[in-house]
């Protein structure tokens, strides 16, 4: 009774470590949205400052600022590949019983019928 006992405690160990790791995967999923949704609207606001303060020399004279350059890198493809693995990784395929795999009995005995 033991050995099965154990095998489904894995099991269910396997299922929740899928479950836990899908969850984790779409929470990541959706702050790399965010972030590629935020990059965005920084720049365009970035992008609309510079417009209101062009007769100044754009926001980063008025700020008075030499190296105003800006960069936000966009991660977003990366970490939604990085997801895709895990899911991939934390997934186990259904498995079935087939009976009995007698083939290894057989094998070792000419191909000819023999009975």
């Amino acid at each position: 009774m033991e050995p099965i006992y154990n095998l489904n405690r894995i099991i269910r160990l396997q299922a929740v470590l899928e479950i836990v790791t899908n969850q984790t995967a779409t929470a990541l999923d959706l702050l790399a949205d965010q972030a590629t949704q935020m990059r965005t609207a920084i720049y365009q606001h970035h992008i609309a400052l510079d417009y209101l303060l062009a007769e100044e020399g754009g926001l980063c004279a008025k700020l008075n600022e030499t190296n105003c350059c800006l960069q936000i890198d966009d991660n977003g493809k990366a970490v939604k590949q990085l997801t895709k693995e895990m899911r991939k990784l934390a997934h186990v395929p259904v498995q079935t019983w087939k009976g009995w795999d007698t083939d290894w009995l057989t094998s070792w005995l000419p191909q000819k019928e023999w009975i």
